[in-house]
């Protein structure tokens, strides 16, 4: 029994595999990361069924349908990626004080407390922060607040 292997058929099964790959993806991370890859390879498979192009046509095709689509998707990818992002309860603390509870400078972290929250303080300023000053909170970075000098 002579075993024959067709090319043609395990290069509908790869771009199948591919494509289905691609959806997939997409389906579990709905950001427009594959959905190109399933279009380039749908034109890949296409060309190799309905015409019977060889495997360099096939991913020639693929990489170009890819990028078409690439391209002609761009002005619709900006406008659903680029959404604004949803402020959480901490960004509420922008603008509003702190009160020191362990005096910090530039080089050194210290404490703080805002209502119940005891917070890590950082300053990028070149300033000393005492024991029961009041800080500024400029920006939130992870669970530290970056405050700067309160005027007055």
């Amino acid at each position: 029994m002579d075993f024959v292997i067709d090319l043609e058929l395990i290069y509908v099964i790869a771009w199948v595999v591919i494509f289905f790959v691609a959806v997939l993806v997409e389906l579990l991370e709905p950001q427009l990361v594959s959905l190109w890859f399933a279009g380039g390879a749908l034109v890949a498979l296409l060309s190799s069924t309905l015409f019977g192009a060889n495997i360099i046509i096939q991913g020639i095709l693929f990489i170009v349908s890819t990028a078409v689509l690439l391209y002609l998707t761009k002005p619709f990818v900006k406008k659903v990626v680029n959404t604004k992002s949803i402020p959480t309860n901490a960004d509420s603390l922008i603008g509003t004080t702190i009160l020191v509870e362990k005096g910090f400078s530039s080089t050194t972290s210290g404490m703080g407390m805002h209502g119940d929250v005891r917070w890590k303080l950082v300053t990028k300023q070149d300033v000393t922060f005492k024991v029961g000053d009041y800080a500024l909170i400029k920006n939130i970075d992870g669970n530290k607040l970056i405050v700067t000098k309160k005027e007055g």
